[in-house]
């Protein structure tokens, strides 16, 4: 796992300083919200497509570590003319080049990872690995966010984000990959694999999954471009102040990852992602109804608390949910189908945004959110523990009382578990 954690961290770094203001970088280019809708839908669109054939291809080679590393080193290099760009048709096309070419590694890292992690701690080490690229993520917002706030979009953020990426994969050359099997197949074969969809209609576990991640992500994406845009043209925020919330986001995560990690192997993936949804729901209700950054900044570390519990227990359910066969296929057609939501709705956020405003987009996606719960609710429970009950709410009425416990319990369960492990690491200080 130690390669998985310093490849992550520089990864993490690397993304965050750049990622978080292509929005922003978008508009400097003079996009309307529509066009900062297409250049977020595009490169999500190209890559999910290529995604689902990287997936079959995937089996095909024996060398997965090779796959993690050419993609790796094509994203970072691809910011390079990225930061040549002088028009938003430029921009569209290389983030979509980029994003075709980079899929490649995602389908072989992610094999990887569940090969190489036991299944009865997988939610912990989840936790752990997500810590760690948290926290690049974290130097990653702060650095990025200086520099263009300092000196704008200058070719040196470019350079330092492709710089970090072809490092975080010199250090992942150092993995002692698993012994693999790959299956022969022909072009038409893997073409075939790719975008065949009748495998996944007999796994039920998966099917239920996909639905629900694909109408989550929709109700996501719909509004995730114009968090940025709106802090500046809406809250009086500057490109500091975005990455200040990144930057607080990614503190509030790294607190939470590892609980959550514990939380997931102990109550089960079903439990903590219906808990995790409700404050993830009102992550734009928080944004339309704020009359000053503060109210942003405090949400923000509820919010992305909630998010690295339901993202770690997302990821558990899809490892266990993946058959041991053609399990890279099935991870390409997983990320293909729920991602295509999230590639589409920024674009249909943007236009609803340019005749409703921002605020309108941000209402539609805390209820479209809300409603997630539905998908969510109808997905089979990971064995685990119930959490113990904190207060009897009285008879049920559509689940709600039944739901609120739930959270309260694990939200309770998860503080304890904090302050068991900061306990812990005084005791140890005071014996060293």
């Amino acid at each position: 796992m130690k390669t998985f954690y310093g490849s992550s961290f520089v990864q993490g770094l690397a993304e965050q300083l750049i990622l978080p203001f292509i929005p922003l970088y978008a508009l400097y280019l003079g996009a309307t919200r529509t066009m900062i809708g297409l250049v977020s839908s595009l490169p999500n669109v190209a890559g999910l497509l290529s995604q689902s054939f990287w997936g079959s291809f995937t089996e095909t080679v024996k060398n997965k570590k090779a796959l993690v590393v050419i993609g790796g080193i094509i994203w970072a290099l691809f910011w390079i003319p990225i930061a040549l760009v002088n028009n938003l048709i430029q921009l569209s096309i290389l983030l979509a080049v980029q994003s075709t070419l980079s899929a490649i590694s995602i389908p072989a890292w992610t094999i990887l990872f569940i090969y190489l992690s036991p299944r009865y701690k997988r939610g912990e080490l989840s936790g752990n690995l997500s810590t760690f690229e948290a926290f690049g993520a974290f130097i990653g917002s702060l650095v990025g966010g200086f520099v263009l706030n300092r000196f704008g979009f200058t070719y040196f953020i470019f350079l330092m984000a492709c710089f970090f990426g072809i490092l975080s994969k010199v250090i992942f050359l150092a993995l002692k990959q698993p012994v693999s099997v790959a299956r022969a197949k022909s072009l038409p074969e893997v073409l075939n694999s790719a975008f065949s969809f009748s495998d996944l209609k007999k796994n039920k576990k998966m099917l239920n999954l996909v639905k629900a991640m694909t109408f989550l992500n929709f109700s996501v994406a719909i509004a995730g471009p114009f968090f940025s845009v709106y802090v500046v043209e809406r809250l009086g925020g500057t490109v500091m102040d975005v990455a200040i919330i990144s930057a607080i986001g990614v503190v509030s995560s790294i607190a939470f990852y590892r609980s959550w990690g514990t939380l997931v192997d102990y109550l089960g993936t079903k439990t903590v992602m219906l808990s995790c949804i409700i404050p993830i729901s009102f992550y734009p209700f928080v944004y339309a109804m704020s009359n000053s950054l503060v109210w942003v900044y405090l949400y923000t570390i509820v919010g992305q608390m909630s998010w690295a519990g339901f993202n770690v227990a997302t990821f558990v359910y899809l490892s266990h949910a993946l058959p041991q066969e053609e399990s890279s296929s099935f991870i390409g057609v997983y990320n293909m189908l729920t991602g295509m939501s999230s590639a589409v709705a920024p674009f249909i956020g943007g236009m609803i945004a340019d005749f409703t405003g921002i605020w309108f987009v941000f209402m539609l996606s805390t209820v479209l959110r809300l409603t997630s719960l539905k998908f969510l609710d109808s997905l089979e429970e990971k064995v685990g523990l119930k959490p113990r009950g904190i207060f009897k709410l009285g008879p049920e009425y559509f689940g709600m009382f039944y739901r609120l416990e739930v959270f309260i319990s694990t939200y309770s369960l998860l503080l304890e578990d904090m302050v068991k492990k900061v306990e812990l690491k005084i005791k140890r200080k005071r014996f060293t």
